[in-house]
């Protein structure tokens, strides 16, 4: 007995002395406060909340506020918390629970946290169940985004087994042709041609030296002359301009009956057609009029600025195909050598085509349709321009493209090459030559299709009736004449001034 009377009371004491120790949370009129967190996990009733690792308190309620987890705390009376404090979540480990932290700031010199007064700074702390949640929301986009690259592989190995394969074989077919070895040997010709011409020139320039040492003395003795005539003409001149004003003083009676026409003009006096003249021209109506139309093509043509432009409309015919072709352009050219070249076209090639290729059955080879629908090609092409060199890339006749121009003789001459995507794997090489004829018309003339052969394709029709030019399709090399009527900003802005007041007057 007496050593269970020990035992008990020794019990007692370490429990007194451990109770002692440890800080007192629900002591009653204890200091309550609240934080708002957007994940509350791993919280429980009764989790510790600590200052610098020592417990002031413990969680007292968990409720949802909104879309935020709310936490209510107790904390010991004593507990002096700044009012701009920060509080946290940690965790003792990766999978236990976690507990809170309170960060005060500003000591002393801060307000103090009053009780019932919620602590507006949350740091949201990390854990397992966020890591996990989020790894859990990316799973489907790699999975999603792996179903892609699957599909691509797929896409491009169909692709590199058909169309690529095709291509390829195509082109060392097109070389096996001989078709680069022509244009080397042609260029190699032409560069002994041009060393040939060269060493000529050469010697020329030599030959020639004692010929312009002789021009530059003959020069001399023309300029010495010149001279003298100038001093003649001189002296002329001053003889005429006395003569003139002599001539003046005998027009001024002829000069006064004009003024008083003009006069009569002006206040419409008279029977004849002066009076009808002058009531046209004192109209404030029709003044008005042809002022607005005036000022409606002067806006029109200076809305372009800063650029120059010009509007064409060209047509081409096909000399083997016997089909044509409409062209629609218009050209801007900005104040530092950069141009953009716009261009519509309609013609017997119809819009870009659309191939297929089909499995033969029972055999290791495809079957290659075409389908052509009518329809426009488009060109936007931007270019820069060198002197008389212009050269330009972009979209030409709705497939990728690259060009030229060279303009002689102030651009009456014009000679292009132009390299963009055709109906066969060789590219479409276009090249093509205008003169300008008038001031606004020009002639043309060149070559389509260069480097491809000429042949013709069937059109299946199946149980259609059609006329008989739709039976085939020429493609391939052939030749084209044409012209085109190409008006500037200055001739459009004329045309508006002279025909705009011509219509007005008209109407009116």
């Amino acid at each position: 007995m007496v050593s269970v009377a020990v035992i008990l009371v020794a019990l007692g004491a370490a429990y007194a002395l451990l109770r002692a120790k440890m800080p007192a949370t629900h002591v009653g009129g204890s200091f309550r406060t609240y934080a708002r967190f957007r994940d509350g996990s791993r919280l429980a009733l009764g989790s510790p909340v600590e200052i610098a690792g020592v417990r002031i308190g413990e969680v007292k309620k968990l409720t949802i506020e909104g879309t935020f987890a709310r936490v209510d705390l107790v904390l010991l009376d004593s507990t002096d918390i700044p009012a701009d404090s920060w509080i946290t979540k940690r965790a003792e480990s990766a999978f236990g629970d976690s507990y809170l932290e309170i960060i005060p700031q500003n000591g002393d010199l801060a307000r103090q946290l009053k009780t019932g007064e919620p602590i507006i700074h949350v740091i949201e702390g990390g854990s397992t169940d966020t890591a996990l949640r989020a790894l859990a929301r990316t799973m489907p986009k790699l999975d999603h985004g792996l179903d892609n690259i699957h599909d691509f592989a797929l896409v491009t190995r169909k692709w590199a087994s058909g169309p690529f394969e095709d291509a390829i074989v195509g082109a060392d077919r097109w070389l096996q042709d001989g078709h680069i070895e022509g244009p080397i040997a042609a260029t190699d010709h032409a560069m002994e041609t041009m060393a040939r011409g060269t060493e000529r020139a050469r010697d020329a320039v030599a030959e020639a030296r004692p010929d312009v040492n002789q021009w530059f003395e003959r020069t001399n003795r023309s300029i010495m002359n010149a001279r003298r005539q100038m001093a003649a003409v001189r002296t002329g001149i001053h003889d005429g301009l006395a003569s003139t004003r002599d001539g003046i003083d005998k027009i001024e009676p002829t000069i006064d009956q004009i003024h008083d026409v003009v006069a009569a003009v002006d206040e419409g006096r008279g029977d004849d057609g002066k009076g009808k003249l002058g009531r046209l021209i004192n109209d404030p109506e029709l003044g008005e009029t042809i002022d607005d139309v005036s000022d409606g093509g002067v806006s029109a043509a200076h809305s372009l600025d800063p650029f120059k432009s010009w509007l064409g409309v060209r047509a081409e015919w096909n000399v083997f195909a016997a089909t044509s072709r409409i062209y629609v352009t218009a050209e801007l050219e900005g104040h530092n050598d950069k141009f953009y070249l716009i261009e519509g076209s309609k013609g017997g090639e119809g819009s870009l085509p659309q191939d297929q290729l089909d499995e033969v059955l029972n055999a290791e080879q495809y079957n290659r349709s075409t389908e052509i629908s009518e329809g426009v090609r488009f060109t936007f092409e931007l270019g820069k321009r060198f002197g008389p060199l212009r050269l330009r890339g972009g979209l030409k006749e709705s497939t990728f493209g690259l060009g030229s121009d060279l303009l002689l003789n102030s651009g009456r001459l014009k000679l292009s090459a132009d390299v963009f995507g055709g109906f066969s794997y060789t590219p479409r090489v276009k090249l093509a030559a205008a003169l300008q004829v008038f001031k606004l018309v020009y002639i043309s003339a060149g070559a389509d299709d260069v480097l491809n052969k000429p042949g013709y394709l069937p059109i299946e029709s199946g149980n259609l009736t059609q006329p008989s030019y739709f039976n085939k399709l020429r493609y391939g090399r052939d030749y084209f004449v044409g012209a085109e009527l190409r008006v500037t900003d200055e001739d459009f802005g004329a045309m508006v001034r002279i025909y705009g007041s011509m219509l007005a007057a008209l109407l009116l």
